[in-house]
């Protein structure tokens, strides 16, 4: 990726987790990133929802390295990996003081109803999310209750992570956010058999 694209890039992904996709205009984004005119814009991005789309898939790469990778890393216990993971998401956060968000669920807010090329990409994005979790959790299910379903429990700790994440930044309070990992590792902790517990304990701390 050419230096000048990344720039672009960058700028953008700023302006739109402080404003939001709808309030940032390709000026703004020129302006950013020290362009010196609408041609350099254009010449890598043919709009700005092409832009738009971009920002998105390149979040979801780094998160997808730096946080998804957990929990496909073959040396370490499914479940010790899903609490690396949540602890991962809180980590992220914490770099910004809990004042980031979820560029994902802060794009599905904005534009779900409005802007249909989102809304289809950022399901995508959440399915991609989903699909890593319900891998693992069918990796575990020797240590999981009979009746636990992967799918469901897959949503339910998506929906949890992000509203979490999004109640940390409303109240700009890390603590919000790191209550509510703890108490989603609990909340796992109960699908585990009982004679699976135990090893597991330690991460609930």
């Amino acid at each position: 990726m050419s230096d000048r694209r990344t720039q672009i890039l960058d700028a953008a992904a700023t302006l739109i987790s402080e404003r939001g996709f709808t309030s940032t205009s390709v000026d703004d984004v020129i302006k950013g990133a020290k362009l010196s005119g609408k041609s350099h814009f254009y010449h890598y991005f043919k709009s700005k929802e092409e832009l738009g789309y971009e920002v998105l898939n390149r979040q979801f790469e780094r998160f997808a390295e730096r946080g998804l990778a957990i929990l496909r890393e073959p040396m370490i216990d499914p479940l010790e990996r899903l609490n690396l993971f949540i602890d991962a998401v809180v980590a992220l956060q914490s770099e910004s003081g809990g004042r980031r968000g979820s560029p994902f669920g802060n794009l599905a807010a904005e534009l779900a109803d409005a802007h249909e090329g989102f809304r289809v990409r950022i399901e995508a994005v959440f399915e991609r999310w989903a699909s890593q979790i319900r891998s693992l959790l069918w990796e575990a299910r020797p240590q999981l209750h009979d009746d636990v379903d992967a799918v469901r429990l897959s949503r339910f700790i998506i929906a949890a992570l992000e509203g979490a994440v999004l109640m940390t930044r409303v109240k700009r309070d890390l603590s919000v956010l790191e209550g509510i990992a703890a108490d989603l590792k609990r909340f796992i902790a109960m699908h585990i058999r009982d004679g699976a517990v135990m090893q597991h304990s330690r991460n609930l701390e």
